[in-house]
């Protein structure tokens, strides 16, 4: 029985690591390799995603141009144009919000980051210490109260107040530091936390391998910045000749300047 409490207790500890892990990823450390990303290549990114934009409108407004030809449809194109502002609207303000995260990234400073970060690894852990008890994933009986300190906790940990969640640990650990565990079904208890955990640490390894995680390796190579900015450029290039064309064609459709002078 001993060896079995002392592996449900490891695989207890395990699985707060990992859901406080997670966390951690999801609250700081997405959002601090997103700012790093933007502010080493924000630009490129922005530049090229604003010109993938002028070419799906400048296509778009082409194929309507020539979908009024093809059924002899008088061509209003400043219809056309109000239209299509509709159609991109929401693309549109995609491009601001990037433009606005880029002006962000650059008002951080490197000692402002690095208190950031300090600060958010001493969350980490006093968030680590408060899940080790009340986390719902490892409490069994979750009544009312404890949900209501749990909240306070998470409400804490997003707006980064450290202080409150010093107080919060505090209490916690006196109103549940001495409460034993129900040693009834350990085996079945056991076996759902070493399922839980592996699922955690699955989900882990699936934001690892999405954005911004999946350019943090990248980040920490200036060659390998250079060389992925070098790509961006190339792509700005290919996107401004495909542009060019596609604003000529429309320039073609056009009714030459002096058909409507007297």
């Amino acid at each position: 029985m001993n060896k079995l409490v002392e592996e449900y207790t490891l695989q207890r500890k395990l699985l707060a690591e990992a859901l406080v892990e997670k966390d951690y990823m999801e609250l700081y450390e997405a959002e601090a390799i997103k700012n790093e990303f933007v502010a080493k290549l924000g630009e490129p990114r922005y530049e090229l995603s604003k010109l993938e934009l002028s070419i799906a409108r400048t296509k778009l407004k082409l194929e309507m141009i020539e979908t009024c030809e093809r059924f002899k449809i008088p061509v209003d194109h400043s219809h056309i144009d109000r239209e299509l502002e509709k159609e991109f609207q929401k693309h549109y303000e995609m491009l601001r919000n990037m433009r606005l995260e880029i002006e962000y990234a650059h008002t951080i400073d490197d000692e402002f980051e690095k208190t950031r970060r300090s600060r958010a690894l001493e969350m980490k852990q006093i968030y680590l210490d408060i899940a080790s008890y009340i986390h719902p994933e490892l409490t069994e009986n979750q009544d009312k109260n404890l949900n209501r300190v749990w909240k306070l906790v998470e409400e804490a940990c997003q707006q980064g107040n450290i202080e409150k969640l010093k107080r919060l640990r505090k209490k916690v650990i006196n109103d549940y530091g001495n409460i034993t565990e129900n040693n009834e079904d350990l085996e079945e208890q056991l076996t759902l936390i070493k399922k839980r955990k592996l699922a955690v640490q699955d989900e882990i390894k699936a934001m690892k391998n999405r954005f911004p995680f999946s350019e943090s390796d990248m980040l920490d190579d200036e060659v390998a910045v250079m060389k992925f900015r070098d790509s961006m450029d190339m792509d700005i290039k290919n996107a401004k000749e495909i542009l060019d064309k596609l604003e000529k064609q429309i320039l073609e459709k056009l009714p030459p300047m002096g058909r409507y002078k007297n």
